[in-house]
C-alpha cells in the first residue's frame, strides 16, 4: 500500500495509483478511507465496482462495504464524492462468484447513478443503454443463425472470447455502458457490414459522449480503419469474417495490444516519435515544443 499522506481521508493504493490494476476486475481494493467512528480511527477498504459515467467522463466507482459513502477515481486518483450518500449501506461482496459479483457491482452502480445524476438524465441514459444492449443481442443472435445455416456452431460466449479471452457473454451482451470501443470491437467480432457497424458506433458515441460529436461518416471512418488494421494483423478474419476460428489465432484484443507494443519498440529502436510509427504527424500542436527542440539540436 502507498504511504498515507497526513490529513488525507482517502488514499489510493500503489497499484491503482500506478495504473497496474485491471479496472474490469470487480472487487479489487483501490485504496483506503480513513475516518473516526465513535472516537476510534478506522480504515475501510475502497472496493472497485467498475466504471460509471459522470457527465461525459468515465470514472472508476469505489465503495466501502457496510457504508453509504461514494468514491470516484480517475487517472490513478481517488476521492470521496461530496455531499451525497447512498440510500442504503453497501451490501457485502464476500464469497460471491464472478457472475454474482458483477450483479452486485451493477446494482451498486445503478444506486450511485440514481443519487448523483438528475432523474431525467438518469432515466434517458438507462433507456439508451438498454436499447443499445438489445441491439447488440439482436446482432449476435443473427450471426449465430447465419453461422448455423452454414454448418458452424457459434454462441455469444464464442464471439465474446474472440474479442478478449477474459470476456464472457456478459461483457458482450450486457455491458454497463455503451462506448465507442465496445461498439467497434463487437462490430469487428461479428464482421458487420460497414453501414450497420457505423450506425452502432454512432449510437454508442452519442450515449457515451451525451452529444453528437461522432457523425455517421466519422463512425464509418472509425470502422473502416479498424477493419483495415485487423485485416493486416489477421488474414484469417479477413477471409472468414464472423466464422473465423479464433482458437487458432488468439483474440482481437491480443492482436491489437501486440501491434501497439511493436509500434513502441520500433519507435524506440529507430529513435523516432511513437505517434510517427502510428501514422500521425503532429505539426505545431501547442507550439510543438519537441519539434522546436529537435531544430535547436540540429
Amino acid at each position: 500500500m502507498g504511504l498515507r499522506p497526513k490529513h488525507k481521508e482517502v488514499v489510493s493504493n500503489k497499484a491503482y495509483h500506478e495504473g497496474r490494476i485491471d479496472i474490469r476486475r470487480i472487487g479489487l481494493t483501490l485504496g483506503w478511507y480513513y475516518r473516526k467512528d465513535d472516537g476510534v480511527k478506522r480504515r475501510y477498504p475502497i472496493i472497485n465496482a467498475g466504471m460509471i459515467h459522470v457527465g461525459i467522463t468515465s470514472h472508476v466507482l469505489g465503495l466501502c462495504i457496510g457504508r453509504r459513502d461514494i468514491f470516484i477515481g480517475r487517472d490513478g486518483l481517488l476521492w470521496k464524492y461530496p455531499k451525497v450518500l447512498l440510500n442504503h449501506t453497501v451490501p457485502t461482496a464476500h464469497d460471491l462468484n464472478k457472475e454474482d459479483l458483477q450483479a452486485w457491482a451493477d446494482a451498486c452502480a445503478r444506486s450511485v447513478i440514481d443519487r448523483i445524476t438528475p432523474n431525467s438524465e438518469a432515466t434517458v441514459t438507462e433507456r439508451s443503454n438498454r436499447r443499445y444492449r438489445k441491439i447488440i443481442r439482436a446482432l449476435v443472435e443473427q450471426r449465430i443463425l447465419d453461422a448455423a445455416s452454414l454448418g458452424y456452431e457459434r454462441n455469444a460466449r464464442s464471439y465474446a472470447r474472440c474479442i478478449s479471452s477474459s470476456w464472457t457473454d456478459q461483457d458482450l451482451l450486457n455491458t454497463r455502458h455503451a462506448t465507442i470501443r465496445h461498439a467497434t470491437l463487437v462490430s469487428l467480432a461479428l464482421a458487420l457490414e460497414a453501414d450497420k457497424a457505423a450506425q452502432l458506433i454512432e449510437l454508442a458515441a452519442l450515449i457515451e459522449m451525451r452529444v453528437p460529436f461522432v457523425s455517421r461518416e466519422a463512425a464509418l471512418s472509425i470502422y473502416q480503419q479498424s477493419v483495415s488494421l485487423l485485416a493486416r494483423l489477421c488474414p484469417q478474419w479477413w477471409n472468414q469474417g464472423h466464422l473465423c476460428d479464433w482458437n487458432m489465432v488468439g483474440d482481437i484484443d491480443r492482436l491489437f495490444r501486440a501491434q501497439y507494443v511493436r509500434m513502441i519498440e520500433d519507435a524506440w529502436d529507430n529513435g523516432t516519435q511513437f505517434e510517427t510509427m502510428g501514422g500521425l504527424a503532429l505539426r505545431k500542436l501547442v507550439g510543438d515544443p519537441f519539434a522546436e527542440e529537435q531544430e535547436g539540436e540540429e
